[in-house]
């Protein structure tokens, strides 16, 4: 009973304000400095609206088990299963966490990754990208998107987007980022942990801290309730796959635990201003480690700068649960498209038991040219895409005619399968 009420309350506070800025997404952000060790003042964080967190779908919210309402359509006609990790839990999110951080990428074209002129932020974004250069790591963007998306966008090494608005861009940010890993090994969607639905407790606070009350409550109230010694204690039960999180009125900024360094006096008293925390972060400035990244990767930190800066140990309550299983994840598709009607309609349904990342599909002429294409992704908590409902007006009855080739394509965290592929005929 205490693990489920420190996750409504937690669900409520730390979920939302996963969607930050510097780390970003979310329609309701606004700008917080904070300072880095080595580094000058970097923009992080905000948080995103209540209303951010409804479904996306239209499938009965999940209960106690988050499969029991997640089961293989009984008409699918379509399956691709993607295995559960062989490797232990904390690993496996450490390990799809550098997969996003360190891909090889160059531009197609010279841009700038800012904001929309009609999208009003406080915080600001200005990363200049040049072609032909090299960069690693996804895009910093708030599209929440995983290594296959990114990777759909592509060709020859080279990445191609129709726009590089950090609004439009194939790119996560320090939050989303993050969900994708920990969807390595639980069903839990983006930023939609509702303390209304009763779910088995996900995330706790570190350590032996102790959770403030009911309501919505801040790292302060943590750091007060708790006192110095106890939370810089927690700092020393993280380990890989945990996670510092900055909650402060209107803003917030997570960062993802590699690993912990403790030094003591000679007395066996902790030092903190010695003692370093490990992590990873994508944020909205270069990394000062001669790469050109904006994934600081192994970037460390004090206990005394987190403590200063009001950054809450938390962890994963699926690490310290053995009977917690990691199942497989799974696509599925209900539906047939054929050459001979897909220019009247395209219909299926596309579900799975894990959150879907994206679906895309994609039109190509005889030369291998996109010419139309339907596109849903940003997604928070979606388990169910309707085709039909997706690609209502892609009109594909006015192509001129020719011969084309048709793909449909969807992507959960642990990857994509392509559904359907063929070659139809207009004339």
């Amino acid at each position: 009973m205490k693990n489920f009420k420190l996750f409504s309350i937690l669900a409520l506070v730390f979920v939302l304000s996963f969607a930050l800025v510097a780390c970003s997404g979310g329609e309701s952000e606004t700008k917080e400095t904070t300072e880095t060790e080595e580094t000058q003042p970097v923009e992080e964080t905000t948080d995103e609206t209540v209303a951010e967190t409804e479904s996306e779908t239209s499938a009965e919210p999940m209960k106690t088990s988050p499969f029991e309402n997640r089961q293989k359509p009984a008409n699918a006609t379509f399956e691709q299963c993607f295995p559960a990790p062989t490797v232990d839990k904390r690993q496996a999110t450490y390990d799809y966490m550098m997969k996003m951080a360190t891909v090889e990428w160059t531009p197609s074209v010279d841009f700038v990754t800012t904001h929309r002129p009609d999208v009003e932020r406080d915080y600001s974004v200005n990363l200049e990208y040049k072609a032909g250069k090299t960069y690693y790591g996804i895009c910093y963007g708030e599209t929440k998107a995983n290594y296959d998306e990114f990777m759909d966008h592509i060709k020859d090494g080279k990445l191609y987007c129709d726009s590089y608005y950090y609004q439009d861009i194939v790119g996560n940010h320090c939050s989303s980022c993050m969900f994708l890993a920990y969807q390595q090994i639980i069903p839990v969607g983006y930023g939609t942990l509702r303390p209304s639905t009763a779910r088995k407790g996900i995330f706790k606070l570190a350590g032996d801290l102790e959770n403030p009350g009911d309501g919505t409550w801040y790292s302060k109230d943590v750091f007060t309730l708790n006192g110095q010694a106890a939370v810089y204690e927690a700092y020393t039960t993280l380990d890989k796959g945990d996670i510092l999180f900055k909650c402060i009125p209107g803003s917030g900024h997570t960062r993802f635990v590699t690993k912990v360094e403790v030094s003591k006096t000679v007395a066996g008293k902790l030092n903190p201003s010695r003692s370093y925390v490990y992590v990873i972060e994508n944020t909205n400035a270069w990394f000062d480690n001669n790469k050109n990244t904006t994934w600081w990767v192994d970037k460390k930190y004090t206990f005394d700068k987190l403590w200063s800066t009001e950054f809450m140990p938390i962890t994963l309550d699926t690490y310290f649960d053995d009977n917690d299983k990691v199942w497989d994840a799974y696509i599925w598709f209900t539906g047939s498209n054929t050459p001979e009607q897909i220019t009247s309609k395209l219909t299926g349904q596309i579900s799975s038991n894990f959150p879907i990342n994206y679906m895309s599909i994609l039109i190509e002429d005889a030369n291998g040219n996109v010419v139309k294409k339907a596109i849903k992704n940003n997604l928070t908590e979606c388990y169910e895409i309707d085709v039909f409902r997706e690609t209502f007006g892609l009109k594909l009855n006015e192509l001129p005619a020719g011969t084309y080739k048709y793909t449909l394509k969807a992507g959960i965290a642990r990857g994509a399968a392509t559904i359907e592929s063929f070659e139809f005929t207009v004339k």
